[in-house]
């Protein structure tokens, strides 16, 4: 297709968006005051078999997978057919759980306030799913649906848990997609996504002796230990740029007149490569060998254990995609530019199998996992524009 020509269809298509907004809006509003958390695999599942009606009235065809341990996953294909394509010309991937718990709609309302909306999951990531079906939508109103382009949409169910059952089933389907693109909210700004860090849990534990508060001898606190060792944590860590360690948990104690003879401590690990997990590794081994109290090592015992959750999306997984993307976004007057974040996706999985990937097509906004979270309205019809050619052009 000519440049020329494909600027001319996508300001149409913005031109239509612009002036079927209150179909996005509304849609927004019943994702959001559906609650999806995670953990909630009933909620989840409802809310996936809601969106399945949905989009077979919009004419695709569904398919419920199961994915165990969470709840199956929905994939849907253009044009209809009775048997999924062999291969998808681009495989459009997004969640549908978030991290909020159910009742949270009661605390935070949806509301629309201005060009800004907000309420829990509405950037992260209702906001993308609601995007690409109105999307969808615009072009069939103006008979832009290309029927010879073979189109995939896969929405999980469990992503804000690491996607223990949906992993899977994303790399089966990833593998027959000439491109997969994720519907996760864009970086602030607008911005897409090309590298992502990789997820890993550290959990601690340390071992003291219990005690009487009241003598000077006799026990060993757990608490105190374990907060020196991390005091050291947070020393190496900041010297080695692309690992980023958070403590997210900690527990020790029973009572405050028994000195506590154990503490947990449980932290989000996000790196840049998988070298700087085997630095974390060859770290904590060396450390454990060293006893904190020299003077009575059999007190002080310290265990560990690192597991990874999500791997890094490395950036010559976006490249291609990336390229080819920002010619679309030129030819709206945009200057897309792409980052690297620190949150995990499930793009990283598509190219852990080999995938062409681009993230970051949803919503733009701010505030994931934050009671602050917001979604942009004034962008979605430049979005809506921007996902239309890469719908016909990737």
């Amino acid at each position: 297709m000519k440049s020329t020509e494909l600027r001319e269809r996508l300001a149409r298509i913005r031109q239509a968006a612009e002036a079927r907004m209150d179909r996005f809006v509304e849609r927004l509003r019943r994702f959001v005051g559906f609650e999806t958390p995670t953990e909630r695999t009933d909620r989840v599942r409802d809310f996936i078999r809601v969106l399945r009606d949905e989009i077979q009235v919009m004419g695709l065809q569904t398919q419920e997978l199961e994915a165990p341990p969470s709840a199956p996953v929905l994939l849907s294909w253009y044009p209809p057919a009775p048997e999924v394509p062999a291969e998808f010309d681009v495989l459009f991937i997004g969640h549908v759980d978030t991290v909020w718990p159910e009742g949270e709609i009661q605390r935070r309302p949806f509301r629309v306030e201005g060009t800004r909306v907000t309420g829990p999951g509405v950037y992260d990531m209702k906001g993308g799913l609601a995007l690409l079906m109105f999307t969808f939508e615009v072009l069939r109103d103006l008979g832009e649906v290309p029927a010879h382009r073979h189109i995939g949409w896969l929405w999980t169910t469990d992503e804000e848990a690491g996607s223990p059952g949906a992993r899977p089933r994303i790399q089966e389907w990833a593998r027959r997609a000439r491109y997969v693109l994720s519907l996760e909210p864009a970086a602030p700004g607008g911005a897409v996504k090309v590298e992502r860090y990789g997820v890993a849990v550290l959990e601690v534990t340390f071992r003291g002796r219990s005690g009487h508060p009241g003598l000077r001898s006799g026990g060993v606190n757990a608490i105190e230990q374990a907060l020196g060792w991390h005091g050291m944590l947070r020393a190496w860590t900041v010297a080695h740029e692309g690992l980023w360690v958070t403590l997210a948990k900690i527990r020790g104690g029973q009572r405050t007149n028994q000195i506590p003879d154990t503490c947990r401590m449980i932290y989000d690990v996000r790196y840049a490569d998988p070298s700087h997990l085997e630095a974390l590794r060859t770290w904590l081994t060396a450390f454990q060998a060293l006893p904190l109290d020299p003077e009575r090592p059999e007190t002080r015992r310290l265990t560990w254990t690192l597991e990874t959750h999500m791997p890094p999306l490395p950036a010559q997984a976006s490249r291609a995609a990336f390229e080819r993307a920002r010619s679309i976004a030129a030819l709206l007057d945009w200057n897309l530019e792409g980052v690297r974040v620190g949150g995990g996706g499930d793009s990283a999985y598509a190219a852990e199998v080999g995938a062409r990937v681009l993230d970051g097509l949803g919503v733009d906004g701010d505030g994931a996992h934050t009671p602050n979270e917001w979604a942009d309205l004034s962008t979605v019809p430049r979005r809506v524009a921007f996902l239309a050619g890469l719908w016909w052009d990737l």
